[in-house]
C-alpha cells in the first residue's frame, strides 16, 4: 500500500498505518515497505515507542539470515477512538482501540423528525454510555469521527444542505457534539468514511478502488493510491447527484434524474407503497422515516422469491449500475465496493446487477474485468471508518497539543 509524505509525522503515520494493516512488522519489513532507509525508521520508531504507540514483540526467526528481526506492533489500548455515523433512519456507533480492534458497538435509530440539538445530546449520551459499558476512560479516547451525508464544510464541521430539514443547514454539528462529550469531533462525509474503512478492514486487496454507499440516500467515495480523492471542498464523489439516462424523478438537490431519486431505498418503497396491494403483502409500514426498514423488507421478500420484490430491487441496481459506470470511467477504476444498510439484505443481487452493468458500459473491460465486492461490514463500515479516520489524522508525532498531554490532564 503506498502513501505519499515526507515530514515526521508523515512518516510516522505510515510506520503506524502500516502495523494497524499488517499488524507486525520488523523495522527491516518497514524500511522495504516505504521505500525509506533503515536510519529513518529507526529514527521514526524511537520516538514512537517512547510515546508508548508502538512496542517491540518477540523475533522473526529468518533461516540463513543471521540476527532474527525484532517485530515491532501497536500497543493497542494506547489510545482509543469512537465513529458515530448517523442519518434519518439509521446511527451506529463503534469504538475502536489504537490497532484498529473493534471494543464495542452500537447499533441505534436515526434523527428522525429530531432537530440537530436533541440529536447531537442523544449521541452524546450514548457514545458516553457505551464508552463506559467498554471501560475505556475518557482520557484514552483520541475523538470522534461524526460521519453523515453531505455537502459538509468540514473545516467548519457543518453540513451545507438543509436535509433532513432546514435547522440542520449550517448547524455547528462538530463543535457542539465535541462540547456534550469533551472530545475533539471530525466531521466525515458517510460515503468517504465508508471508503477509509474498507482500505484499512474490508476486503479489496488493492489501494486504488470505488465505493458506493446506500442507507437512506446515495453516496460514493475514491481511494487513490491509498489516499481518499477529496476534490476541491472533500465533496467529491457525489454519485447519488449523477443524473442518469432515461432518469425523470425530481430530487431533492432541485435535479431530476439523479441516482438518488431513481434508485435510492425511499424510491423503491415508494414505488410498493404507490401498490396497495404490494405494500400488504411486504408488510410496509409507509412511515416517514422507516424507508430503509420497509426497503429491508421488500429485500427480504426478494430473499423468499417473490418475483414483484425482485423486479423492484433489479430496477434499482440497474440505476446505481449506470452510477457505478460513470465512477468507473471518471476514475479508471477496477473495483467498486458496495457498502451501507440498504445492502445489507440485497447485497448479492446489487452486486451481480451492478458487476453487469460494468462489464457492458465500462470503457476499461476490454483491459481488466470489473470486480464489485459487497463490504463485510455493510451497516457498520461508515462508523469503523469514522473511527479509522480519527486514528489516522490525529495520530504519530508531533501529536495536536491536546494529546501532547498525558491522559490524566485531559477531559475526564
Amino acid at each position: 500500500m503506498r502513501h505519499r509524505g515526507g515530514t515526521r509525522a508523515g512518516v510516522a503515520r505510515r510506520v503506524l498505518d502500516l502495523l494497524r494493516t499488517e499488524g507486525t512488522l520488523s523495522r527491516v519489513e518497514l524500511a522495504e515497505r516505504t521505500g525509506l532507509t533503515a536510519a529513518t525508521i529507526t529514527n521514526t520508531v524511537r520516538p514512537l515507542i517512547a510515546d508508548g504507540l508502538v512496542r517491540e514483540s518477540g523475533r522473526d526467526p529468518q533461516p540463513g539470515r543471521g540476527q532474527p528481526r525484532r517485530l515491532l506492533r501497536l500497543v493497542a489500548d494506547a489510545w482509543h477512538a469512537v465513529g458515530v455515523q448517523v442519518d434519518r433512519t439509521t446511527t451506529t456507533i463503534e469504538v475502536l482501540d489504537f490497532a484498529g480492534g473493534r471494543i464495542a458497538t452500537a447499533n441505534l435509530p436515526g434523527t428522525g423528525g429530531r432537530g440537530p440539538d436533541a440529536t447531537v445530546e442523544s449521541l452524546a449520551a450514548h457514545v458516553g454510555a457505551l464508552l463506559e459499558r467498554a471501560e475505556v476512560p475518557r482520557g484514552r479516547v483520541l475523538g470522534a469521527g461524526l460521519v453523515t451525508h453531505g455537502p459538509q464544510d468540514l473545516d467548519r464541521g457543518v453540513l451545507l444542505t438543509a436535509q433532513p430539514g432546514p435547522d440542520w443547514l449550517e448547524y455547528p454539528l462538530a463543535a457542539t457534539l465535541a462540547e456534550r462529550l469533551g472530545l475533539p469531533v471530525l466531521l466525515e462525509n458517510d460515503a468517504t468514511a465508508a471508503a477509509v474503512g474498507e482500505l484499512w478492514a474490508g476486503a479489496p486487496r488493492t489501494d486504488t478502488f470505488g465505493l458506493v454507499y446506500m442507507a437512506s440516500g446515495i453516496g460514493g467515495g475514491v481511494i487513490v493510491d491509498g489516499e481518499v480523492y477529496r476534490g476541491r471542498a472533500s465533496n467529491a464523489v457525489e454519485i447519488g447527484h449523477v443524473a442518469l439516462a432515461g432518469g425523470a424523478t425530481p430530487c431533492v438537490c432541485g435535479g431530476a434524474g439523479c441516482a438518488q431519486a431513481e434508485a435510492a431505498p425511499q424510491a423503491v418503497v415508494a414505488r410498493a407503497l404507490g401498490d396497495p396491494a404490494l405494500a400488504a403483502r411486504f408488510g410496509l409500514t409507509g412511515a416517514r422515516d422507516g424507508a430503509l426498514a420497509d426497503f429491508d423488507r421488500i429485500a427480504r421478500a426478494w430473499r423468499a422469491g417473490d418475483a414483484d420484490a425482485a423486479a423492484m430491487l433489479e430496477r434499482s441496481a440497474r440505476w446505481i449500475g449506470q452510477a457505478a459506470v460513470t465512477l468507473v470511467n471518471l476514475f479508471d477504476l477496477d473495483t467498486v465496493v458496495l457498502a451501507g444498510p440498504a445492502f445489507t439484505v440485497a447485497g448479492s443481487l446489487y452486486r451481480d446487477r451492478v458487476a453487469a452493468e460494468l462489464e457492458r458500459l465500462a470503457l476499461s473491460r476490454a483491459l481488466s474485468r470489473p470486480k464489485v465486492l459487497v463490504s463485510a461490514d455493510t451497516g457498520s463500515a461508515a462508523a469503523l471508518g469514522g473511527a479509522l479516520h480519527v486514528l489516522r489524522a490525529m495520530q504519530g508525532a508531533p501529536r495536536p497539543a491536546d494529546f501532547a498531554r498525558s491522559p490524566d490532564e485531559r477531559v475526564q
